[in-house]
């Protein structure tokens, strides 16, 4: 599946789950809403992209790169971002609760509300 499919299956209401999707450039785009919960996301772009209100759980985002990404109010539950590039990314309200992360890949990241990062 190439990203013209994903996007045109999203803008159809169609969930995307479970599907491997990795290494593909959703930089820009605007994904808001979308389910994408058990995805393998690896080494995607997300630079710049809208993925607010989105269903990224139980993702594999392993070194994707997130950089100035709007992740408000996701769901990155039980996702793993383990080498993910989060730096401008806005995350307040997300819901990273049982995520894999470390705390230099949240370093610059924006981050608020009941599941914000505390060092």
């Amino acid at each position: 599946m190439d990203v013209a499919m994903v996007l045109k299956n999203l803008q159809e209401d169609k969930a995307i789950h479970g599907e491997k999707l990795s290494g593909l450039d959703f930089s820009g785009q605007n994904l808001s809403g979308a389910d994408l919960s058990g995805c393998d996301l690896s080494g995607c772009n997300f630079r710049d992209a809208r993925l607010a209100s989105s269903d990224l759980s139980d993702c594999n985002l392993q070194k994707c790169d997130f950089r100035g990404a709007d992740l408000s109010l996701a769901n990155l539950y039980n996702s793993d971002l383990t080498g993910a590039r989060l730096r401008r990314a806005n995350l307040t309200h997300a819901n990273r609760t049982m995520a894999k992360i470390t705390k230099w890949a949240m370093k610059g990241a924006y981050i608020t509300g009941p599941t914000a990062y505390t060092e």
